[in-house]
């Protein structure tokens, strides 16, 4: 999140935001979102979670949009976390500032808790239910049609990491914009049908879910947009894999396990044809390109952590030397 939208939060647009679900301030513990204001909720047994979004990130139709989306899915055995409605009824609530406004929405708390790295790596049983969660998203998405609400979500190169890609990445990196440029154009010729393409949830990984008595439940659909269904596999994937410090027989050796457990739940829900999953290494291109925007718009150069230093470091290098994510077999 830019700094300039972190400066326009005052009291009175968190009083507002938590008094449409019954709270006021003190009652929120900051969860310190990336994107978003997140806050949970805890007053008298009642949990939720209560987002604050500004509409330079996301206008008020593309939040509806989303949550229409989310609202779906549950309908159809999904386990998601569902929107709240506020104590006036509405899903979404506009709280203006100047020219600009926000928009307070709240969730379900999602049962559980995060599962451990190592687990989301290496535990079979949640890979596949994982894996499963995800192919019934896209199986569902084949069938999505808009009846009520929005249709106010974006394309996958509508992306504002995409979109702002020159305006984050430092003019010294200027070669890096040049083959970003000369990726992207050649996935916008990649074919697009119903059965490859449709709305995912965009950002699956380790803090996006939690499980409970061995079920997993997806939250976060910020990020859902209309991509092939191959990148939604590709997104868990990259934060699968470990670092190539870890080495690379270790890093090829994991991330094919995670990659085998996974689709054996995702075959489960859906079929995706294995021209897509031969695919799967452009997806892991797209994520490494939207992770590296996104570190170049948020943290400080100079006080990294080892794990952002790394991903940095590796990504220039396998975007100036076309070097793929993985070299595992996706067939």
């Amino acid at each position: 999140m830019e700094t300039e939208i972190r400066a326009l939060l005052n009291d009175d647009i968190l009083n507002e935001s938590a008094g449409k679900y019954g709270y006021d301030k003190n009652d929120l513990s900051d969860l310190h979102g990336f994107q978003n204001f997140v806050y949970e909720v805890n007053r008298d047994t009642k949990s939720c979670i209560i987002r604050i979004a500004h509409s330079s990130h996301r206008s008020l139709s593309m939040i509806e949009a989303e949550l229409y989306w989310i609202i779906y899915l549950c309908n159809h055995g999904v386990n998601a976390a569902a929107p709240i409605r506020s104590l006036e009824g509405e899903l979404v609530n506009k709280i203006n500032h100047g020219d600009s406004y926000f928009i307070a929405t709240a969730f379900e708390k999602a049962a559980g808790a995060k599962p451990d790295y190592v687990a989301f790596m290496e535990d079979k049983n949640l890979i596949q239910r994982l894996g499963r969660t995800t192919g019934k998203i896209h199986a569902l998405s084949k069938k999505y049609k808009i009846e009520k609400g929005p249709v106010d979500r974006c394309d996958w190169k509508e992306n504002n990491y995409l979109t702002k890609f020159t305006e984050y990445i430092p003019v010294s990196y200027a070669h890096i914009i040049e083959k970003t440029q000369y990726f992207l154009n050649e996935l916008l010729q990649l074919p697009k049908d119903a059965a490859s393409f449709g709305l995912i949830h965009g950002d699956i990984h380790l803090n996006n879910l939690h499980v409970h008595n061995d079920e997993v439940t997806l939250f976060d659909f910020d990020e859902c947009e209309y991509n092939w269904f191959a990148a939604d596999i590709a997104n868990p994937l990259f934060y699968a894999t470990p670092l190539p410090s870890d080495g690379t027989e270790e890093r090829n050796r994991t991330a094919k396990r995670f990659y085998d457990y996974f689709m054996e739940g995702y075959f489960r829900e859906n079929t995706l044809d294995s021209y897509w999953l031969k695919r799967i290494p452009l997806f892991l291109r797209l994520r490494e390109i939207l992770v590296y925007s996104g570190a170049f718009r948020s943290l400080d150069l100079n006080n990294l952590h080892p794990w952002s230093k790394e991903m940095l470091e590796t990504t220039t290098s396998n975007i100036e030397n076309d070097l793929p994510f993985l070299d595992i077999d996706f067939t």
